[in-house]
């Protein structure tokens, strides 16, 4: 075994529960070379979908479209390169689909994008925004767009979480891996701001910023579940379908809030310990 090689638990990530043994995964360099094929492919896909909407930037079927590609691309790249790797890396790739925290508490993170979304309506009352049909269409429009954020959210957790995460967190903390990684996540989502894009009049900042909070929090979330991207993914979805509970307020208004609010979220979790602790938990029980 070579001195860049790791001991990790599998099919878990260190620190959490493991039904096996301690197996040798393949060397640092080679789990960093990995991340940056899946980051580099992914901005290929990147370039793709802003050339696509640039081309054509009235066309509603490209609008509608680019956001799922940006969304199940990178799922189809981390599939396909943990096949190419194979030591396991499909099967505990799958797995992390449905792999479920050790600690009942760690559910609790599922309120999360509900409160967060109470949390933006009333910071905008607080800042004077208009009241006046508020919660009218909450139901219906909650149970639609739950649904359509669902498989997008699945996705993305499976690439962004389940294949990149734990191959960078071979050569970094888990914090400067949500950092990195929401770098080119960024620039997936700053595709939806180009003209005739979904987002193309929405400002750019709070999408920066809330991506920046969404990884932060959505790695902490894997790291602290022992690798599960299915409530990553569930909060993920949750951050996205709780949308109609602010779609009284006005929508600029509500897109600045919202990621200040996220942002607020993410520092006051890195604030308060919350990776000290998952990383602390780790070098515990791997000793």
């Amino acid at each position: 075994m070579s001195a860049a090689s790791h001991l990790v638990p599998q099919p878990d990530l260190p620190g959490h529960a493991r039904s096996g043994p301690l197996v040798v995964l393949r060397s640092q360099s080679e789990q960093v070379r990995a991340v940056a094929w899946f980051i580099g492919l992914s901005l290929g896909l990147v370039a793709l979908a802003a050339g696509t909407t640039l081309a054509a930037p009235d066309s509603e079927i490209v609008a509608a479209d680019v956001p799922f590609v940006l969304a199940l691309g990178p799922a189809v790249v981390a599939v396909c390169l943990a096949w190419r790797e194979g030591d396991g890396s499909m099967r505990r790739l799958w797995r992390s689909l449905g792999r479920r925290p050790a600690n009942a508490r760690w559910y609790l993170v599922l309120l999360l994008p509900v409160l967060w979304a109470f949390a933006v309506v009333g910071v905008a009352i607080g800042l004077g925004e208009p009241t006046a049909g508020l919660f009218d269409d909450l139901l219906p429009g909650a149970v639609i767009v739950s649904l359509v954020v669902l498989l997008p959210a699945f996705a993305e957790e499976l690439a962004w979480r389940g294949f990149a995460t734990p191959r960078l967190m071979a050569a970094m903390s888990p914090l400067r891996v949500s950092l990195v990684l929401a770098i080119p996540w960024i620039a997936l989502h700053l595709v939806l701001h180009l003209p005739g894009a979904m987002n193309d009049s929405a400002a750019v900042w709070p999408t920066v910023l809330s991506v920046f909070a969404y990884s932060v929090l959505l790695t902490w979330i894997f790291v602290g579940t022992g690798g599960s991207v299915l409530l990553a993914a569930l909060v993920h979805a949750g951050l996205n379908g709780v949308v109609p509970i602010m779609s009284g307020l006005d929508a600029e208004a509500a897109w600045a809030v919202r990621a200040v609010l996220a942002a607020v979220i993410a520092i006051a979790v890195v604030g308060l310990g919350g990776f000290r602790r998952v990383v602390a938990l780790s070098s515990h029980t791997t000793r």
